[in-house]
């Protein structure tokens, strides 16, 4: 057990960088108290400078630490992008009619990171922990979390911070998200860099350049400083090696072949010893969030260095979770589900700038320059608008594009890309009059269905299941809702003699008719009767399925739906009824408890990151999700 109550706070946050300061910040000035635990003890040493764009400026802003970094930092006004020699874009922070700011910052980390202390250092509310190591994620008798113990100095004192909630940014390799359970998908990048700093030329613009030439040479220079400029060379991934025994006169050469004017800086450049070699092992983590743990910055997604990104992305992450954490705070729920929000709302710009860094930044593969430069070239300015922005450029159209200005990629999404000129019903009464009709079981209970109106999932999805279950080869099946098992019948056709198939019911005489239909239908044997709730008899029911079905009653689908996918197996389908809810999903699902509990369960499976989900014209509308 641990020696000591260090701190009993709303919130921990595991981690010091800017990016956890900035979270502290948010929900100190929301009236919180808040613990940081941090496993530095001096913070006296240089770390990188990053750049800062302006919709990242606007969050330091809200946090009322805009100007004491702006102070301490240099302003940069945009980008160059060269391609075999002639500059082919000059993008400006200023010619952006909607950026907050006509500049970026090159901010030492060190220097924000020391804002953000000072400015917390004068709250009663805040708490610091130096030298700290995580040991422990802990949990009350009911499994909910509650607080953190660590260890300082020489590990032999335990400490808790109690918590209601944790905020994991301690980094690529979190010892906080390893607790948590959460595993990352690694992602592979196809180069790595050798970076320095050099003098800054005479005259050089305040200006991220970035350079793409014949050969598979790629360069970066950042002019963060007004005396310096930081050079990345970009080389193919494991090649280091080779590079260093040709030599680094062969390196300084094919550097000045793209970028002559560097040639007066490059003198001054010793050899091996003045650059550092960097790999980009990055990764996105498979979830953002659990029951009452969050994950923001690169212990939610490390990505490569190109563009400039990962602080800014890691600062929209803080605002995001703390609007999150303070309404699960205010409402008391700290579970998976109730955080989830923040990752719905941030994972897409996340992986969008991922995507973008893949096509811009590594070598090509047929070792040219040329074209594919060109092609990503051609869709920059929109690019570079939505890393200048953030997260209000996926918000807000974007301006008119210039005249000539290339069209690829730039404009919005449409929201209307199907115009037919028919019924929907009709074109389902239409399949149904062309499907077979020779299975007399399955035809009865259609019409037993229909003369005493109770709902079933209807003969189209009925053979839809059969297919779905049949070419996933499932072999047991969870019903949540069975009626008088018309689904029932269906599935256990799929899952064969040695399947299971349990069907759930709270209306007795249901199910005693779907007894009698199971009996006429032939398979008895691989049907397991479930009489009473639904959810109770989910739990009661031990081991991992192939098949989950949603059919219940409808305010029970957000519940069903998180219960039931940690317990489906890769590759397994979960299968929800009536998500267009009579239409209703057309207008937001209305105020009524069953068609907000139907969007609610459908918002939560489509961006649920374990399931691939597609939504079919089928009945009263089916979502299908397979568990990956």
């Amino acid at each position: 057990m641990p020696d000591h109550i260090a701190a009993k706070v709303d919130v921990c946050v595991i981690g010091a960088g800017p990016h956890g300061l900035a979270l502290a910040k948010a929900l100190i000035d929301a009236g919180r108290e808040i613990a940081v635990v941090d496993r530095e003890t001096d913070r006296t040493g240089k770390r990188q400078t990053m750049l800062i764009q302006p919709g990242a400026i606007k969050a330091l802003d809200r946090l009322g630490v805009r100007e004491a970094i702006e102070a301490a930092t240099h302003k940069l006004d945009g980008y160059d992008y060269y391609v075999n020699g002639p500059r082919i874009a000059a993008l400006r922070y200023a010619d952006l009619d909607d950026s907050p700011y006509p500049y970026g910052l090159g901010v030492p980390y060190r220097t924000m990171q020391h804002v953000f202390l000072d400015e917390l250092g004068r709250h009663a509310g805040f708490r610091l922990f130096d030298g700290a190591t995580v040991t422990t994620l802990l949990k009350d008798a009911y499994g909910a979390l509650n607080g953190v113990a660590f260890t300082t100095g020489d590990g032999s004192e335990e400490q808790v911070v109690e918590c209601r909630l944790v905020v994991a940014a301690d980094g690529e390799g979190s010892p906080t998200r390893a607790l948590a359970g959460i595993t990352v998908q690694p992602t592979t990048w196809d180069y790595e860099a050798i970076t320095f700093l050099a003098p800054r030329p005479e005259g050089w613009p305040s200006v991220l350049s970035n350079y793409r030439s014949d050969g598979n040479r790629y360069l970066g220079l950042a002019a963060y400083s007004p005396d310096e400029v930081s050079v990345l060379w970009g080389i193919r991934s494991g090649s280091f090696e080779e590079v260093r025994e040709e030599g680094f006169d062969a390196l300084r050469e094919r550097i000045l072949s793209v970028e002559p004017r560097l040639e007066p800086s490059l003198a001054g450049i010793r050899g091996w010893e003045d650059v550092r070699h960097h790999s980009f092992p990055g990764h996105i983590a498979d979830t953002w969030v659990a029951d009452g743990v969050m994950l923001i910055g690169s212990t939610a997604h490390s990505l490569t260095t190109f563009g400039g990104q990962n602080m800014n992305l890691a600062l929209y992450d803080a605002a995001s979770a703390a609007r999150t954490a303070l309404r699960a705070l205010d409402a008391d729920d700290l579970s998976a589900a109730s955080l989830r929000e923040f990752e719905q709302e941030r994972r897409p710009l996340v992986e969008n700038i991922a995507k973008f860094q893949t096509q811009a930044a590594a070598p090509d593969t047929n070792g040219s320059g040329g074209p594919a430069a060109e092609a990503v070239a051609a869709g920059l300015q929109q690019m570079f608008r939505s890393m200048a922005l953030g997260p209000e450029a996926w918000q807000t159209p974007a301006a008119a594009p210039a005249a000539g200005a290339a069209q690829s990629g730039s404009a919005a999404i449409p929201d209307r890309i199907y115009n037919f000129g028919f019924r929907y019903d009709e074109i389902l009464n239409w399949a149904w009059r062309k499907t077979p009709k020779n299975d007399p079981v399955m035809t009865e209970m259609g019409m037993y269905a229909w003369q005493h109106q109770v709902p079933i999932i209807g003969p189209l999805s009925g053979r839809l299941l059969w297919q779905l279950a049949t070419m996933s080869r499932s072999r047991r099946v969870f019903e949540f809702g069975s009626a008088i098992g018309f689904s029932t019948i269906w599935l256990a056709r799929a899952v064969g003699p040695e399947g299971k198939v349990y069907y759930t019911e709270s209306d007795e005489t249901l199910a005693e008719r779907a007894r009698e239909f199971v009996e006429k239908a032939g398979v008895a044997d691989r049907v397991e009767f479930l009489i009473g709730d639904a959810v109770k008899s989910f739990r009661s029911v031990e081991g991992d399925f192939d098949l989950v079905l949603c059919d219940v009653d409808k305010r029970l689908y957000p519940t069903v739906l998180r219960e039931a996918v940690p317990r489906l197996r890769d590759g397994g389908l979960f299968v929800a009824d009536n998500v267009f809810w009579n239409g209703a999903c057309l207008n937001g699902y209305g105020d009524e408890p069953m068609g907000r509990a139907v969007g609610e369960m459908l918002d939560e499976m489509l961006a649920e990151p374990s399931l691939f989900t597609t939504l079919l014209p089928l009945g009263d509308g089916l979502a299908v999700g397979v568990k990956s």
